[in-house]
């Protein structure tokens, strides 16, 4: 008691500025962050407060603890919202559950009116808290009308946009990393830079040195000169969809330094926790893997639908290889890769995925 209340005491007296995200996407929005501002300023993460503090330091908060003190005593505190629902991949709007933003708006509510409320616009629920807040707000997403707005979107060996803010345009480049999630991370980092007062265009320079999380639609390198396109963290329907749409779309591998043209391997797991609409929702799935891969590995019960899903919209019985565990089918897929070929690794965090992406990655140099 006797530590955390000088702690509190010299927080009190140096008066950090403080971050805090929300919603399901923080992890990757922290990351981005971190990376995004490092160079231009004193910036860290924290799960609990140190003893000391840097004068004009920035605090990344890991958790809400102690968090209505410290927006208090902080001489700038900043709340960012993600987003509290799926992004579904095929259009720019999207809904969270009102029970998953509770918190996050119980936050909102009491910051102070000179604080920040950086939010999702894409997503309705998020975009709402603006109205039950004093606190400045920016709002970042796909839209028009969001104040810091992405347009022309394109997949090479990373995800390449354009950023739209104040009647500025600039490029942002995020190298081996794919997805929404991370466009909405790579935005959130903007939007806290220019709420420090920091030029955009270093910001978006220094984003180039962001590495997604493990099992974040990472780029890595595979065994046999091959790529992997690590998703393994998590899923849910829509973003094991958005996955493989991605997975179409990268261009073709002589952009990775290979000369023949890609072929796409999906390898697939159970997606958890769709209860009632799950053979409806893996079946779906395959439909997509049809549209986008050549030869699919499926890993679980759940996921025969997928294979299920794609046989029946044309993929050959051949081109398809089921396994009720990973180690039932490590050792063909192994077999199965060839020279520059790309591999979608994805699945429910209890699949265990990540196993899978351990087996096939390249040699670390």
């Amino acid at each position: 008691m006797i530590t955390k209340s000088i702690k509190k005491i010299s927080f009190s007296l140096i008066k950090p500025k403080i971050i805090l995200v929300e919603g399901e996407g923080r992890k990757t929005a922290k990351e981005a962050i971190f990376q995004g501002l490092k160079n231009h300023l004193k910036i860290k993460k924290v799960s609990e407060l140190p003893f000391f503090f840097k004068k004009d330091e920035v605090l990344i908060l890991e958790n809400d603890k102690d968090f209505e003190f410290l927006m208090e005593k902080s001489s700038l505190p900043i709340l960012v919202i993600t987003h509290v629902g799926d992004i579904p991949s095929n259009q720019d709007f999207f809904a969270g559950e009102e029970k998953e933003i509770k918190r996050a708006k119980k936050l909102a509510k009491i910051l102070p009116v000179f604080s920040y409320l950086v939010l999702n616009f894409d997503d309705e629920t998020v975009r709402e808290i603006k109205e039950k807040s004093r606190a400045h707000a920016i709002l970042f997403g796909f839209d028009g009308t969001a104040d810091l707005k992405v347009s022309d979107v394109k997949l090479n060996k990373g995800t390449n946009f354009k950023l739209h803010y104040n009647g500025s345009v600039l490029p942002v480049w995020l190298e081996n990393t794919f997805g929404k999630e991370q466009i909405y991370a790579a935005l959130v980092a903007c939007a806290i830079g220019k709420i420090l007062k920091l030029n955009l265009v270093n910001v978006s320079q220094s984003l180039k040195n962001y590495h997604s999380l493990p099992g974040k639609m990472k780029l890595i390198e595979g065994i046999k000169n091959s790529w992997i396109l690590d998703d393994s963290e998590s899923a849910t329907t829509f973003s094991m969809i958005e996955a493989l749409e991605i997975l179409g779309k990268i261009t073709s591998p002589s952009k990775f330094g290979r000369e023949a043209a890609p072929r796409k391997i999906a390898v697939l797991g159970d997606v958890v926790g769709i209860g009632k609409y799950t053979t409806q929702a893996h079946e779906a799935i395959g439909e997509q893997v049809v549209k986008n891969t050549d030869i699919l590995f499926i890993f679980g019960q759940r996921a025969k639908f997928i294979a299920k899903g794609a046989f029946e919209k044309g993929m050959a019985l051949e081109k398809i290889f089921q396994f009720n565990r990973i180690e039932e089918g490590k050792l063909k897929l192994q077999d199965e890769i060839r020279e520059g070929d790309l591999i979608l690794v994805d699945g429910s965090k209890e699949m265990e995925m990540e196993k899978i992406v351990e087996e096939i990655k390249g040699p670390i140099v």
